[in-house]
This record gives C-alpha cells, structure tokens and sequence, in this order.
C-alpha cells in the first residue's frame, strides 16, 4: 500500500504502549496503528448501522408506553440523585450496604 504519509502526535506514553504492543505482535507501529484504527472505524460503522436497523424496527408509542410503566415517578431512591454524596469504600460493610458515618 502506497499511501501519503500521515503525521500523528501521540502522548508519550501512548506511543510507548503502542509500541511495545506491535513489538510483542512482530509488525510495525505505523502497521500496528493502521490495523487498531481499521478495527475501530468498522466497529463504529458496524454499530451505527446496527442501531439504525434497530431504530427502524422500533416503536416510540410503545416504547413510551413501555417505559411510563417502569418505577414510581414519585419516589426518588437515593442512589438517583445527582446530589447524594458517594460512599468511601470504609462506609460499606460486608453486605454492600453503605454504614452511617
């Protein structure tokens, strides 16, 4: 493959992982990024169409429906709110349970 050259800043330690990743497969790290980024842009590609398919299958009418079942819009448990401090690991006892400070 003859393609133009392409320069790529990496973070330091991104480059060192990198590399040490296409040392240990035995190819190239410009290989090694070429196949990673291969791999990434199908698998976008292959979930975006996907989730197209799936949203053409979909109903919203019965997905709201759906979902307006779903809880009580009147309780609000504590680990919903956007305000509720987060437990220290020290504050959980064996059970998972978090314990009163």
């Amino acid at each position: 493959m003859n393609a133009p050259p392409f320069s790529l800043r990496l973070p330091p330690d991104l480059k060192a992982a990198a590399s040490e990743q296409a040392q240990a497969m035995g190819i190239s790290l410009n290989q090694y990024v070429a196949t990673t980024l291969a791999a990434r842009v199908g698998a976008q590609a292959e979930a975006a169409r996907f989730f197209r398919q799936r949203g053409a299958r979909g109903d919203p009418a019965t997905a709201l429906t759906l979902l307006d079942g779903l809880g009580d819009p009147d309780v609000v448990a504590d680990d919903d709110r956007l305000d509720a401090p987060s437990a220290d690991a020290d504050d959980i006892d064996d059970e998972g349970r978090d314990t009163p400070a």
